[in-house]
């Protein structure tokens, strides 16, 4: 398994007007690892990934990805990410191929019509390929926003509650893809309240809590029971 750093966070702090939302973020996640990060609604985990991602901008500290410097090239770095979330961020009156062609055209990737059969084919798509995206069901809809996600072949994947809505079956799925995305070098960063799913999909948990990260370690080093059941006190009990 590489230690090269895919993701690199070093000490990121971001405000708004009314109030400060991160402070002193660190850390860093290597190809073929994911890391998730955990915390309270509304503390700050979906701006981060906003920074990630380059769509906001850090107050200060730097963002790297795959050595790039997200806030001094963000045009390069946007290529090197992917975004899944309860949100499909897909549009409901086109067809799931058309879908897969536009956003093919807005990456300018070549061979677009040989990338996305590969992708409906890979997401079990192809049977709905002429149907609106809007009619699907939740978990097809998910596959949608995943080989949406991955259609420019990105180093990370960054997903932020991928989980909800999704049924058992869909969930399963959503666990076999991130497996494989890392399998092939890739590095996910998360957000999830489905603590016992995302155990199963990460390498790493990171708590963020009053605008910090209070507790990072290698999921082989905790309690997943005790974890699971209260992330939180069980994160403060050991910050």
């Amino acid at each position: 398994m590489s230690e090269t750093a895919v993701i690199n966070l070093s000490n990121v702090s971001k405000s708004f007007p009314n109030r400060v939302v991160l402070t002193n973020i660190s850390f860093t996640v290597t190809a073929g690892q994911g890391l998730c990060l955990y915390g309270p609604n509304a503390v700050g985990k979906t701006t981060l990934l906003r920074i990630v991602a380059g769509l906001s901008e850090a107050g200060s500290g730097e963002v790297n990805v795959c050595g790039l410097n997200v806030q001094k090239e963000p045009e390069k770095t946007r290529s090197l990410v992917g975004l899944i979330s309860h949100e499909p961020m897909v549009y409901a009156q086109l067809t799931v191929e058309e879908n897969m062609r536009f956003f093919s055209r807005m990456y300018g990737i070549k061979n677009g019509k040989s990338r996305i059969a590969q992708l409906l084919e890979l997401n079990g798509l192809l049977p709905y390929r002429h149907d609106r995206a809007g009619i699907l069901s939740a978990g097809l809809t998910q596959r949608l926003a995943i080989a949406r996600a991955t259609i420019h072949k990105p180093k990370v994947l960054l997903a932020d509650e991928p989980f909800a809505g999704l049924d058992s079956q869909g969930c399963e799925y959503l666990v076999t893809m991130l497996g494989n995305f890392k399998d092939t070098g890739g590095a996910v960063l998360m957000t999830t309240h489905n603590v016992d799913l995302s155990l199963h999909c990460c390498e790493q948990a990171a708590v963020l809590d009053d605008k910090k990260i209070i507790f990072n370690r290698r999921i082989s080093q905790i309690d997943k029971t005790a974890f699971a059941g209260d992330y939180l006190s069980y994160a403060r009990a050991r910050s």
